[in-house]
């Protein structure tokens, strides 16, 4: 409601018309000369004045009876406009007073709001002005000491400048708060999700079954043969540290087995176990007879895991480590039925086999192990110390022989023995096993954690002729010889004696295991835990975790040794100079004086100098991951193909030959498919020997691989091949569910030949490693004289 009246809008017009035009009055730079200017200054003056003439009659006219009060609007509005008149007139005072000469100011004057007025200063306007009332809020126009200024800001604009000032500062404490109110809620957030996973790891969750893959395990094919197994053999589930699961083939009995064929019932039987066993989730399927090699090429057509049906299919690798001249021993049940199907079982792995460099021993003769052939329990107390001096009495006949492979199923609970009285790497069913498994594997000291159940070390608690329907469990032939089903009769008095007897018999014979394995152990010095040699090219650069060169990668001790002058771009030709092969020879020299138990390189480009390095050496050399590629190629069908990723596409070219007749891999195959990664962003700090992000690289190499298997769909398995992409491995098996080989896998299973097994045969015959990780500076365990050649030290 207007309770101004019909003046009310007049008054409003103005006091709008005159706000619009103060400040560009007061702001006028013109002089007296400017008439444009001074009209409309003398215009807002007149308009102002006869509106605070009209107020005032109105304000005479409206006050309360009895009181000189008028309305509060009214005085308000009129009070300021006599502000803003003196305002305009004091402007005005300015405008003439920029124009005229300085007056002297008298001593009094500092006191007065005004500026002193000149002679020409009484003008009617002047007097109106000195007889209006000053508002204590209004400063002084300009210093006393100084001429007037040239403008004149306004208190109003002043407060609103204030305001502002106080808006701006008001905002910024509010963006402050708004900031640490975010991080607050992040912080939250965090915490939660810590709090989530810590309650569904306690509380096994359905949703962390779900994020999380399963922990890999074993699929065992069993013979139609029931027996006893004792800890190490492959029918053992506690010889293994995952899960295994076991289905029996009805009707394969070991002699058919032996044979090397079978009828089409017995196929079918076998095709089913061996999808029976994928059905049940393994990553990996084996055998529990070293004559099921015959049925390699059969069984991976049949699987799309990878298949190993015998520890024979280690040969390749193996006899790449070592020099030709070197010989292998292979220890097996019965010497006579192995030795006729050498060849085709050795052929069956893909390897060109030397009749003179694997030499068959069989442990028929060995007291105790004719057990095995009778589906008896083996006594380990007669039969170690045999098998020991059967080995040790070979050895000393045939000096040439540098390792050890285990052909029979039922030999690794006698391989930690053979390890501790030979000295040498001794391989067998459970290294094989733990090789394919590894690939599936967590790797716990580096890459992507916490994306795979942790394995609840309980096995399944197997029985022969479980997870078989009942007419095909009726087929096992085992089963009917023991007359499964059949009433037993009861014991006369003489058979329950005959069984107290061989109760007794047994306790003892327990009591003398442990007294021979007692005894054994006094006998025995305890023997260095293994030691891997990492030979450096001139080449220095942080590594991350999972690289070859960053020794936190492995659970074992390692020694580094760099060669002088060996760069990265004279390793990728291929060629040493003769100062620098000096000096790669007396770093394998270096390296095993200092015991270890084998040799590989830091680049992959090394390969080529693998012939040189196992020359020198007698530890197994392995230079390059690409030594793993036959074990690979043999466990599928020749119409599977594997990925090898290299940090370079064009450097396997250079090494086609060496690549070839070391490892038997023809790098024109079809069967390998050879990709790089110098696209991948941020893998370019590699080739620049700076520190790789590799939470920033993951990503574009998950992303690289997934784009090869959709054009390559057959594709079952992946090698990395450069040293430094193991710290993505655990990636990739979580995103594309393939088995994944590297520089590490490859490394662990050399020196598992020499490292003491926990979960079975002879213990503490080998020095527990300490678990330090030292550091190591490029140039370190170098003279003087070699270090002064060093191109990048």
């Amino acid at each position: 409601m207007d309770h101004y009246g019909g003046g009310g809008a007049n008054m409003r017009a103005v006091g709008a018309h005159f706000m619009m035009a103060m400040p560009e009055v007061l702001c006028t730079q013109g002089g007296p000369g400017d008439i444009q200017n001074n009209k409309r200054l003398e215009e807002c003056l007149a308009a102002i004045e006869q509106e605070v003439g009209h107020l005032k009659s109105m304000r005479e006219m409206q006050q309360v009876p009895g009181t000189n009060q008028a309305p509060r609007q009214l005085a308000d509005r009129l009070h300021a406009l006599e502000q803003e008149l003196w305002h305009l007139q004091a402007a005005r005072m300015q405008e003439e007073a920029r124009y005229r000469p300085p007056i002297p100011v008298r001593p009094d004057s500092a006191r007065h709001r005004l500026p002193p007025l000149s002679h020409r200063s009484s003008t009617p306007n002047s007097a109106r002005l000195a007889a209006l009332p000053q508002p204590a809020f209004v400063p002084v126009p300009y210093p006393v000491s100084s001429t007037v200024p040239s403008t004149m800001v306004s208190p109003r604009a002043k407060e609103h400048e204030e305001l502002l000032h106080a808006h701006r500062q008001l905002i910024e404490s509010m963006e402050k708060q708004q900031q640490r109110h975010t991080e607050l809620l992040q912080s939250h957030t965090d915490l939660m999700k810590a709090h989530m996973d810590l309650l569904k790891r306690h509380m096994g969750g359905e949703e962390e079954a779900k994020e999380r893959a399963p922990h890999p395990s074993l699929g065992v094919v069993r013979l139609d043969y029931d027996y006893p197994p004792a800890g190490g053999d492959t029918d053992c589930p506690a010889s293994f540290g995952y899960d295994v699961y076991y289905r029996a083939v009805p009707g394969l009995t070991f002699e058919l087995c032996q044979a090397g064929h079978f009828g089409e019932a017995v196929e079918r039987r076998f095709a089913e176990a061996i999808k029976y066993l994928e059905q049940r989730g393994v990553c990996a399927i084996t055998g529990d007879c070293g004559f099921m090699m015959a049925f390699q090429v059969l069984a991976r057509k049949i699987a799309t895991k990878p298949v190993f049906m015998s520890s024979m299919v280690q040969c390749p690798a193996i006899a790449a480590s070592l020099q030709p001249s070197d010989q292998i021993l292979i220890l097996t049940a019965n010497g006579k039925s192995l030795r006729p199907q050498k060849q085709i079982l050795l052929n069956s792995c893909g390897f060109d086999v030397n009749e003179d460099r694997f030499i068959i021993k069989g442990c028929q003769d060995v007291p105790g192990f004719d057990a095995v052939a009778k589906g008896e329990k083996v006594p380990l107390d007669i039969v170690q110390p045999g098998i020991i001096n059967l080995t040790m009495r070979f050895l000393q006949e045939n000096t040439n022989i540098k390792a050890i492979l285990l052909e029979c199923t039922e030999l690794p609970p006698y391989a930690d023995a053979l390890r501790a009285h030979t000295g040498l790497p001794v391989w067998d069913a459970i290294t094989g096993a733990d090789f394919y498994v590894s690939a599936c594997r967590d790797a716990a000291r580096f890459g992507l954690n916490e994306w795979q159940e942790a394995w609840d070390r309980e096995q399944e608690d197997y029985k022969f002729g479980m997870n078989l329907i009942e007419t095909d469990k009726k087929l096992l032939q085992n089963l009917k010889q023991k007359g499964e089903g059949e009433a037993k009769p009861l014991k006369t008095a003489r058979e329950r004696a005959a069984e107290v007897r061989t109760a007794r018999a047994k306790a003892k014979a327990d009591f003398r295991t442990m007294a021979v394995v007692d005894k054994t152990k006094k006998k025995l010095q305890r023997r260095q835990a293994p030691r891997l040699g990492v030979v450096r090219i001139d080449f220095n650069y942080p590594p991350s975790a999972g690289d070859v060169d960053y020794p936190g990668s492995y659970d074992y001790e390692v020694l580094y040794r760099v060669v002088p002058g060996l760069t990265w771009e004279m390793a990728k030709s291929g060629r040493m100079t003769v100062m620098v092969r000096q000096e790669f020879v007396k770093a394998i020299k270096w390296l095993e004086g200092k015991g270890v138990s084998g040799i590989t390189g830091d680049c992959g480009f090394l390969m080529a100098f693998q012939t040189i390095a196992s020359e020198v050496s007698t530890v197994p050399v392995f230079m390059s991951a690409m030594i793993q590629s036959p074990m690979m190629s043999v466990a599928f069908d020749k119409y599977d193909k594997i990925l090898v990723l290299t940090a370079y596409s064009d450097t396997l070219s250079a090494q086609k030959d060496t690549l070839l007749s070391k490892c038997g891999f023809d790098v024109d195959d079809d069967r390998f498919v050879i990709y790089g990664a110098e696209s991948v962003p941020g893998f370019e700090a590699v080739g620049k020997g700076e520190k790789v992000d590799v939470d920033y690289v993951t990503p574009g190499i998950v992303k690289l691989v997934k784009g090869i298997l959709t054009k390559q769909p057959t594709l079952r398995a992946i090698l990395m091949e450069s040293t430094e992409l193991p710290p993505y491995s655990d990636a990739l098996r979580k995103e594309t569910g393939l088995p994944v080989f590297d520089a590490i896998t490859c490394a662990d299973f050399f020196i598992s030949a020499r490292k003491d097994n926990p979960r079975f045969g002879l213990n503490q015959w080998q020095c527990d490693w300490d678990g330090q990780i030292a550091d190591y500076q490029l140039g370190q365990n170098l003279s003087d004289a070699s270090r002064a050649f060093l191109v990048n030290g």
